[in-house]
């Protein structure tokens, strides 16, 4: 399994989103650099609220619109991974495009990347049995690191 603890290690430069954007008919402009470099500053998940207080503040300030509607462009085209957690609530986080599913700490935030999908087998299963066309699907694990283990 493929674990990647700062997903900076395998996240696209802004020079490999640029390119990515142009591919898919969007221009990087001035207002989505900005949004692209927060993304890409954030190590751990973030939620779009987040980024919006981030970039709210500060002559260059960045609108609400532009950060979700950048987010979901970015999220479209595989750049971020959008993550739901136990609660309910959206996140985002950055990554390679691919297939990945990612395991998190509850406690402080850490992620690992994983890229083996133990969903395989069930998704074939689950396709025969309902006659599913199945497209998609998400696997995100919650739990608390060996760190935050140790402190509590």
């Amino acid at each position: 399994m493929q674990q990647t603890q700062n997903p900076h290690t395998t996240h696209l430069t802004i020079e490999e989103i640029e390119h990515r954007l142009r591919q898919h008919g969007y221009r990087l402009t001035g207002p989505r650099t900005v949004v692209v470099d927060a993304v890409l500053r954030h190590q751990r998940p973030f939620t779009a609220e987040q980024l919006v207080a981030e970039l709210s503040s500060g002559d260059d300030s960045i609108g609400r619109a532009t950060v979700y509607r950048t987010l979901e462009v970015l999220a479209s085209m595989d750049v971020l991974t959008r993550i739901v957690s136990p609660d309910g609530h959206p996140s985002y986080i950055s990554g390679a495009p691919g297939h990945r599913h990612h395991l998190l700490c509850q406690v402080c935030g850490i992620t690992v990347t994983f890229t083996a999908c133990p969903m395989s087998e069930l998704i074939s299963t689950l396709a025969d049995e309902t006659k599913f066309q199945i497209n998609e699907h998400t696997l995100e694990v919650f739990g608390v690191c060996p760190s935050c283990q140790a402190h509590q």
